[in-house]
């Protein structure tokens, strides 16, 4: 999970504690309403969906914590929900405001055009919360995507650190391990600056998500497979020489050199 990911977390959780604090004096205007085609508005129909859309939006993100994918759908949906909740009060703003046009027309000699107008307000104000909420829900993606991409270089470049410092210790199964943990890093980030959302993780997985995308070449599809072999030796029991150690860096160096990366604008197109 992303820092960004936290602090729509936080947020939405802040703005919950915001309406549990006010439910003390929401009580005092629980019968507060107004009446929109028939049917009785209260306003504490807003406060409730407001607050089941934010324990909505938080319960998405919190089951992304069981995906290791960049932008899985469970984060989309927590996206989508955090926008039809900022929409929630406008929303029943706009149908006050219906009501507020129904009722003038209803007493004037335009009383027919009551009920039309009223609806047609209505609808168009939904048809313009749903347009905004989708809108945010994109933003907050690419603003997810690009927080993804940081993290994955971070990580590439500590691991390649952390490689060549177990390297000279004489920790070669980690080494191989960490230089592994780097092109998996180069390889997500790619992958991710395409639009494309792995099914699988495992390093198996993403070989073939790499080689489907044409993001290596023959050549480097064979240094991919084999530093997954000599990955697969040293998370194993079976130890690791200094010159597989050797050799895993020298394949992950020429692995990361193939591979491309877009820039941060075509990031942006592809979430």
């Amino acid at each position: 999970m992303t820092e960004f990911t936290k602090t729509k977390i936080h947020f939405a959780l802040a703005l919950l504690g915001s309406l549990f604090a006010l439910h003390p004096y929401l009580q005092r205007f629980e019968d507060a309403s107004f009446l929109y085609l028939g049917y009785t508005l209260k306003v504490s129909y807003a406060y409730l969906l407001l607050a089941g859309l934010l324990a909505l939006c938080v319960y998405w993100y919190g089951l992304t914590l069981l995906s290791e994918r960049p932008h899985s759908w469970l984060e989309r949906l927590g996206n989508y929900c955090y926008g039809l909740a900022i929409m929630v009060l406008p929303f029943f703003g706009g149908l006050y405001l219906a009501s507020l046009l129904a009722e003038r027309l209803g007493q004037s000699h335009l009383a027919w055009a009551a009920p039309g107008a009223a609806l047609v307000i209505g609808i168009g104000w939904l048809v313009l919360s749903q347009v905004f909420a989708l809108l945010l829900r994109g933003r907050l993606g690419k603003q997810d995507r690009s927080a993804k991409s940081e993290q994955f270089a971070r990580q590439e470049v500590a691991s390649l650190g952390h490689a060549r410092e177990l390297f000279g210790s004489g920790h070669y199964d980690l080494c191989i391990i960490e230089t592994w943990r780097a092109v998996d890093a180069r390889l997500r980030r790619a992958l991710l600056a395409r639009g494309i959302d792995l099914r699988r993780t495992d390093p198996a997985g993403l070989i073939h998500a790499a080689k489907r995308a044409a993001l290596v070449r023959e050549s480097t599809l064979g240094l991919l497979q084999q530093l997954e072999r000599q990955w697969e030796v040293a998370v194993s029991s079976e130890p690791s020489s200094r010159e597989a150690g050797e050799s895993a860096m020298t394949a992950g160096r020429s692995i990361l050199a193939t591979i491309p990366l877009e820039d941060s604008a075509a990031l942006a197109k592809a979430a």
